[in-house]
């Protein structure tokens, strides 16, 4: 294992002159940029940070690369971990080889923030969603998809062409080995996401000169991140902050209090469980491209058709219904589009991976989640009935992995289990009638007032 220390005087000059320069660009990651714990390593290519905010530097090879690019380097870093790329790697089910691919989408969804901001060097150097043909400012769970498909696509031109098993998942980046051996690893860090490096310190505190920091010291570092944000928002106006840290603001400040990430875990998995490398083999649909394979015995006799098990590779997806019928109050709609937000933030997905639908006793309109101005505007309020938003989602041709309710609980219910998991999201519920109305095959969680 590579040797780990802590920074010498002189280098730790270095890392306070890269600060400065970098908050120079964006003054207000100030908060998270001083909780940054830095160790000096070989076993890293130039910088990787882990869940505890332990800043692993290669000081020997990043101090001739020179001040921008090392500041540069620190505001990437950081944007990883306000961005909480570790917990929504976690909520998409990444899988330990995905890692290095990981790394490359969550890269692609912060360095086009950051070229914005001002960051000159990472935009003529950085990994951008262009080089895979996709436009910015998507999530990384968008841009992993995409390149899980290449991938998959790649792998199966290697054996038509006699390559044997395909091309190997490596990861995108270029990231390679753990850091502990030879050659240094190159990505993020498992602080990102990433391929989480040999040398990376976990519960050891390098004799007290590197503790991690604390779930409750990240959540403040966080809140005072993004109210930095709003205020030079206020300051300097709208622009002045690249949207996809503006977005964060909302998100953080005004935070759902409920856990999507463990709630719908098992719903995610589930949407991830079969893809290419993980027995995505399934015998409700057959193999289109071996319907014509048949069993004979040695004599050459056939003796039946072979049934070969097709593949699928479902996306998570979530179908959120609004309650918009006269009986929710403005307050009610508020806290169900916080719950929006939070969903998409702790699962990191949005776009076609998170549709909002407002209904009373029919869908008004279906809005793919795009950021919290994407749904402010809401339709209804006439009657209620949530039977329409079930049978709704079970209609359509792509069908979502879950369905969430979000409701005051003063409606119908469909008699039968849906064919698609559903969550009832009850609102600032105003009599136990309505909370025991909701039927058992449903999922219920609870939200109330939340100031």
């Amino acid at each position: 294992m590579r040797t780990l220390n802590a920074p010498t005087d002189e280098q730790l000059k270095h890392f306070q002159a890269w600060r400065a320069t970098a908050l120079q660009i964006m003054p207000y990651m100030s908060s998270i940029m001083f909780s940054l714990r830095p160790v000096d390593t070989l076993a890293v290519d130039t910088f990787a940070v882990d869940p505890g905010h332990r800043l692993y530097i290669n000081f020997e090879k990043v101090i001739p690369m020179g001040a921008q690019f090392a500041a540069e380097g620190l505001l990437h870093e950081c944007s990883h971990l306000i961005a909480e790329h570790e917990m929504i790697a976690q909520s998409a089910g990444v899988s330990d080889d995905e890692r290095d691919t990981w790394n490359v989408s969550a890269d692609m969804a912060i360095n086009d923030d950051l070229r914005d901001a001002g960051c000159d060097a990472l935009a003529a150097h950085g990994v951008f969603a262009a080089q895979i043909g996709e436009p910015d400012y998507q999530t990384p769970v968008h841009y992993l998809e995409v390149l899980r498909r290449k991938q998959k696509q790649a792998r199966q031109k290697a054996g038509q062409q006699g390559g044997g098993k395909g091309q190997p998942q490596q990861g995108q980046g270029g990231q390679q080995g753990q850091g502990d051996g030879d050659q240094p690893m190159r990505g993020c860090g498992s602080g990102a996401g990433g391929r989480k490096g040999g040398f990376e310190l976990g519960d050891d505190t390098m004799g007290g000169q590197a503790e991690a920091a604390s779930a409750v010291e990240k959540e403040l570092v966080r809140i005072a991140t993004a109210s930095a944000i709003r205020q030079h928002q206020e300051q300097n106006g709208i622009g002045s902050v690249p949207g996809g840290f503006a977005q964060l603001v909302d998100e953080i400040l005004a935070p759902s209090k409920t856990p999507w990430e463990r709630m719908l875990a098992s719903f995610v998995r589930r949407a991830v469980a079969h893809k290419a490398g993980y027995f995505d083999a399934t015998y409700t649909r057959r193999n289109r491209r071996r319907m014509n394979e048949t069993m004979s015995d040695g004599q050459g006799r056939v003796l039946g058709r072979v049934v070969a098990p097709g593949y699928i590779k479902p996306v998570p997806s979530v179908h959120f219904y609004r309650d918009t019928s006269g009986s929710v109050s403005d307050h009610a709609l508020a806290l169900a589009t916080t719950e929006v937000i939070g969903i998409a933030r702790k699962l990191g997905i949005r776009g076609d991976d998170l549709i909002v639908s407002d209904l009373d006793t029919m869908v008004h309109q279906s809005v793919r989640f795009n950021g919290k101005a994407s749904v402010m505007e809401v339709q209804g309020r006439g009657g209620t009935n949530m039977c329409e938003a079930i049978e709704h989602a079970c209609s359509l041709k792509k069908k979502p992995s879950v369905i969430i309710v979000a409701t005051d609980g003063e409606t119908g219910w469909p008699a039968e289990r849906p064919s698609i998991p559903v969550v009832v999201l009850l609102v600032n519920v105003t009599s136990d009638y309505w909370r025991e109305n909701v039927p058992s095959w449903a999922h219920l969680v609870e939200v109330s007032d939340l100031v």
